[in-house]
């Protein structure tokens, strides 16, 4: 009789930051943890999300019993709604997880089988396994590592974490059960790599509360504060600090509003009623008496916060008096774009208040001295450092041989690369197929890559090209827009209605505000996002539009 082996494939989120997806074997018997999401890099025009490419599984032959979610973050859950109805597994996960996974499958008109996912020393069968949810703070409610119980050992799957000793909702890391867990024999740690390169613990969610409420109480207008739409421990001492201050609270961002209902219904959420104002209604409310929650902390152009900071929100402004609070870390590359909005806020006269002037916002993610502790409590054999990018790979696994994991008992393994475990070796399997797959956010189009979607934008309804004279410094239209169409109209039909389409353009340009204008990347992407829609609702086509902006 062969020896049972574990095997493990990464999908997504190592080697990368984001669309989590591990696959654990054991022999042809597998369960599957977290189905994520990421967002498309510079140059990926017109995809909107980003999912694991999963046809490898149909190869690998595996008896798939379920999918494990450690909680509900979008580069955890995020790829339900476009694999799901694919997979068709049973779902675990904890009770605010569920219900934001319910609430992206409604939408979606898919109802999933869900369930609950046990805590605290219980667990369920699943297939030949038993597994359970080990509760760890982070920067959303109710996450837990995976604990799966195999003839091997224990293998924990930590997920997002880190060890808040004082946690906003009382919920801690449970150091105990992971200690239980090493006393029982952890085969494989798969770990949390996020800030591998951070040394010391990180502060407590707990410190951020006197810092909102200082800051809010000194402003003399209105205050704004960004941050994730989903760390409803932030939100809540938003709102504390709001209430603290005599404020009103308005939130402007679909998703915020979304998360704060589903946590509210939950009884996970305190928010007076009498504190809440709707956002079309806070023109009424006195600067002074108003805190807006909005989303967009990475500088989203589309997200409220840009729209407050280039002043094309509908019925509230921001200027001299008001505070903009980034309660927010940057997500890496997004600098320059949040430098940009920066400079939006202090041309309307408002100021920027962020993390490193006061304590604002903490990771939600455990650094060096956290990581080891997690290496300690539960005493792997193996070790394999997982979510983040290959220096935060590397890093993490420095850390396990300081810790005295050996060298040898531990593995680096990115996105593709199986992993094959027994009881005297960890080594490197047989590459697989991962990749990922495009996904259109509008017609939800899977996409399998840019070329090929710009061949089938081309064939199908053309190509038009947009090039606009733009005076940078004053901020201002030159002259009509020029337009090219390439295999959207009969050439009969083509002057006359082009000639409609750039009188259309000229007209929504030279509304446009004048500061927004002179922003040539946010220009294009205006004209690029006008043409397309003009051309749908004029002519019942979808052309691409390669929109050419010139500053002169």
């Amino acid at each position: 009789m062969s020896k049972p082996v574990l095997r493990c494939f990464p999908f997504g989120g190592v080697g990368e930051f984001g669309k989590n997806m591990m696959v654990y074997a054991l022999d042809d018997d597998a369960v599957i943890v977290d189905c994520g999401m990421g967002f498309p890099e510079p140059g990926q025009h017109g995809v909107d999300v980003v999912v694991p490419d999963i046809s490898a599984l149909d190869e690998l032959g595996l008896n798939i019993h379920a999918l494990l979610l450690t909680h509900g973050h979008e580069d955890h859950i995020g790829g339900l709604p476009h694999l799901l109805p694919k997979l068709k597994l049973p779902v675990y996960g904890t009770e605010v997880t569920l219900a934001l996974v319910r609430n992206k499958l409604t939408e979606r008109g898919y109802k999933g089988d869900l369930r609950a996912l046990p805590e605290n020393g219980d667990s369920v069968n699943v297939g030949p396994f038993k597994v359970e949810g080990v509760p760890v703070t982070h920067s959303i409610m109710d996450a837990v590592s995976i604990a799966i119980h195999t003839v091997l050992g224990v293998i924990i799957h930590t997920g997002d974490f880190k060890i808040d000793p004082a946690p906003i909702d009382g919920r801690t890391t449970a150091i105990h059960r992971f200690s239980q867990l090493g006393d029982d024999g952890v085969i494989l740690l798969a770990s949390d790599s996020t800030n591998a390169t951070r040394s010391g613990s990180g502060p407590s969610e707990r410190i951020v509360g006197p810092a909102l409420k200082q800051a809010v109480s000194q402003c003399k207008g209105k205050v704004v504060v960004t941050t994730f739409a989903s760390n409803m421990f932030r939100i809540q001492q938003i709102v504390d600090a709001a209430v603290a201050c005599g404020r009103k609270v308005a939130v402007a961002g679909r998703s915020l509003e979304r998360n704060m209902d589903i946590t509210h219904t939950l009884n996970r959420l305190n928010v007076p009623a009498e504190t809440m104002v709707d956002i079309k209604q806070c023109g009424n409310v006195p600067d002074h008496e108003l805190l807006i929650i909005a989303t967009g902390s990475q500088g989203e152009s589309r997200a409220a916060l840009a729209r407050l900071a280039q002043g094309r929100f509908r019925g509230v402004t921001i200027g001299q008096g008001d505070v903009v609070i980034f309660s927010s870390s940057n997500i890496p590359g997004n600098e320059r774009i949040i430098a940009g909005l920066y400079n939006h806020i202090y041309r309307r006269g408002a100021r920027v208040m962020h993390a490193r002037q006061a304590p604002l916002h903490v990771s939600g993610h455990a650094q060096a001295h956290e990581l080891k502790m997690m290496m300690q409590l539960t005493r792997p054999k193996f070790f394999y450092p997982v979510h983040g990018e290959y220096r935060n790979l590397i890093e993490h696994r420095d850390l396990a041989v300081a810790t005295g994991i050996p060298f040898k008992k531990t593995i680096i393994a990115e996105n593709g690369h199986c992993v094959e475990v027994d009881h005297e070796t960890i080594q490197a399997g047989p590459v697989f197929h991962s990749g990922a797959v495009f996904v259109d956010g509008e017609i939800r189009d899977e996409i399998d890559g840019i070329v090929l979607r710009d061949r089938r934008v081309l064939a199908e309804d053309g190509m038009i090209s947009a090039t606009v004279l733009v005076s940078q410094h004053e901020g201002t239209l030159l002259d009509v827009p020029e337009l090219m169409a390439r295999g959207v109209l009969r050439e009969s039909a083509s002057e006359e209605v082009l000639a409609r389409a750039a009188a259309a353009l000229q007209q929504f340009l030279e509304e446009m505000d004048l500061e927004l204008l002179a922003d040539m990347d946010a220009t294009r992407e205006e004209v690029r996002l006008f043409l397309r829609r003009w051309c749908r609702k004029q002519i019942g086509r979808r052309p691409m539009v390669l929109p050419v902006v010139l500053a002169v």
